[in-house]
């Protein structure tokens, strides 16, 4: 009698379905393991078909487990971690240490997520201790040597830095508001001292618009809330995008905003190996985010 045909789980396949299970998105898994969104469909359609079952079911936006699915994710876990291991006991000794990072609160929350986890699972022996602030409070800690380094807005004519992304700012506001259509535009911004702040102020300057102050704030979370809920427009990159914002493209027309760039400042001295396989690290995940030109 011939035995039936037994398929192999890869690994990869169950480290792309646990980052869907987890983010509830094939492009946000897609950016976590560092694939496109058409090959992670294409790894999830044939990981059904060796199991057999639907592993995904929309729940609105997101993808959520089917029962089937929550079951293979019990093993899948163990698979993946058990995998690493195997891997891990024939290399060489880990790097290991502590860093110290500071970043501003947009960067941080629109970048650190996926880059402090991915960098986890490949560098566990070393811990990642991140502050967060304004780029004008984090510069003197990286002098003061109180920080490591620090992912901040870059500024001309300043300090030398290594820049590692350049954006173009846009007017943002809520989906389905026309809070932009006041007479006086309503501004939900960054807190004083912000470049990004002071550009769309310059812009609006320039093209003879009104506006008044509604909000002003230096978290990212907060900000993206006021603006969903209409208390004003803001001044951004296009991956400050969530759920109920947009791009204003009227406003981008009669008010350019041109670009931001974000870099590095790194401590005087300091050529810790860990720090630079974290640096290194994040600077790939940001280039690797930025959007085709």
């Amino acid at each position: 009698m011939k035995a039936a045909q037994m398929f192999a789980l890869d690994p990869d396949f169950l480290r792309t379905f646990i980052a869907i299970s987890e983010t509830g998105s094939y492009g946000a898994a897609g950016e976590r393991v560092n694939k496109t969104q058409s090959t992670v469909s294409a790894q999830m359609r044939r990981l059904e078909e060796i199991v057999g079952v639907a592993l995904f079911e929309k729940e609105g936006r997101r993808n959520v487990l089917t029962p089937e699915g929550r079951k293979l994710l019990e093993y899948a876990a163990s698979m993946v971690r058990l995998n690493d291991e195997a891997l891990k006991a024939f290399r060489p000794p880990e790097i290991s240490g502590r860093v110290r990072v500071g970043a501003v609160d947009e960067y941080a929350q629109a970048f650190l997520p996926d880059a402090l986890s991915v960098f986890n699972r490949t560098h566990s022996a070393v811990e990642v201790c991140v502050a967060t602030g304004s780029s004008a409070q984090l510069r003197p800690l990286v002098d003061a040597g109180e920080i490591d380094a620090a992912i901040i807005t870059c500024q001309s004519g300043s300090e030398a830095m290594e820049i590692i992304r350049s954006d173009r700012l846009h007017w943002i506001g809520p989906e389905n508001g026309c809070v932009h259509l006041e007479k006086v535009l309503p501004l939900s911004v960054w807190s004083d001292g912000c470049s990004w702040r002071e550009m769309g102020m310059a812009a609006l300057a320039r093209g003879g618009r009104e506006w008044r102050l509604t909000f002003t704030t230096s978290n990212a979370s907060l900000l993206g809330r006021t603006v969903r809920d209409g208390l004003g427009v803001t001044v951004a990159p296009e991956w400050f995008l969530t759920d109920g914002l947009r791009v204003l493209d009227d406003l981008d027309a009669r008010y350019p905003l041109g670009r931001a760039e974000i870099g590095i400042k790194r401590r005087p001295g300091c050529d810790d190996p860990a720090l630079e396989a974290f640096l290194a690290h994040l600077h790939n995940r940001m280039v690797r985010s930025l959007p085709a030109a």
